[in-house]
């Protein structure tokens, strides 16, 4: 089955446009049922003029039905990336949700964050799917508390991160089997890396038939192919400016590295005429002593 890559900004959004697929992918991952889901207007495309890159980002508000049975409200705020840079840029987007306020039975409040990350590079632990999770506990008796408090959540958060790269190729958990459409290892053709061909021939789970079709219609979509050649337009010239600059950091490291050499025999020249100077001296002192 051909389907569109959803690495790429162009197709994730293409598949999270639809509300169905959104609210079973973000389900699925934070393992909690969401009830509704609203994607908020903020989507964008964040490209930086400084470092070439570029982080796709949609946020969305979701009535989520808690482990213990209740409900809450919060903001889910999803940002993918395929190439590594400064953590400060996915600080920034989180810091600008907390100064957000949503509206609340008519009262202005800031909701509880759940960010999710998807990385096209790998981090140093190399595990698909990652969740980093917070402990109330009381300092004095290391005692864990299960409580939450309303304060507290809405000033830190969990998170989710997945890996692509680090992606199980023989899939166990209903995570994991929706997760592989992301695997890269379903490319097939090298001049059209936009294009998987996925092997859905023992696929039963219906939230990855969904995907499935979603992505079988970006694949046949002249619009979609259009921004596709525009997005790896950008990820060329981006590939090229980095290549350049990690050739820039090498050529100073190397007249860095040659101004160390010339530093460091200039340094045993000196030492050498000051053991010599020193020889000089202890020479002068015996000729005054033996005179007198």
């Amino acid at each position: 089955m051909i389907i569109a890559n959803p690495i790429y900004d162009t197709v994730f959004k293409f598949l999270m446009e639809d509300p169905s697929i959104a609210k079973r992918l973000i389900s699925a991952i934070i393992g909690e049922e969401i009830l509704e889901l609203e994607v908020k207007p903020q989507e964008q495309t964040s490209p930086s003029n400084k470092y070439l890159l570029t982080i796709f980002r949609v946020d969305f508000k979701a009535i989520i039905r808690t482990k213990e049975g209740g409900e809450k409200k919060v903001l889910i705020e999803l940002q993918k990336s395929k190439n590594a840079f400064d953590v400060m840029r996915f600080r920034h987007y989180i810091g600008t949700n907390y100064s957000n306020s949503d509206d609340i039975n008519g009262f202005k409040a800031i909701l509880p964050i759940v960010p999710i990350y998807f990385l096209g590079f790998n981090l140093s632990i190399p595990r698909p799917i990652l969740k980093i999770g917070r402990q109330y506990q009381d300092v004095s008796t290391g005692e864990i508390i299960n409580q939450k408090d309303g304060f507290i959540e809405n000033l830190s958060h969990d998170c989710f991160v997945v890996q692509i790269p680090n992606l199980p190729t023989d899939t166990q958990t209903k995570l994991e089997k929706i997760l592989s459409i992301f695997n890269q290892k379903w490319v097939f053709d090298k001049d059209n890396k936009w294009l998987l061909s996925f092997n859905d021939d023992n696929v039963e789970d219906e939230d990855v038939k969904m995907i499935l079709r979603r992505l079988s219609l970006a694949a046949e979509s002249e619009v979609v192919k259009e921004q596709i050649k525009v997005e790896e337009t950008f990820d060329d010239s981006m590939d090229r400016a980095l290549r350049e600059k990690e050739a820039v950091i090498e050529q100073k490291e190397a007249v860095i590295e040659q101004k160390d050499v010339e530093l460091g025999e200039k340094s045993a020249l000196i030492e050498q005429k000051d053991a010599e100077l020193e020889k000089l001296r202890k020479m002068l002192e015996k000729l005054q002593n033996n005179k007198s």
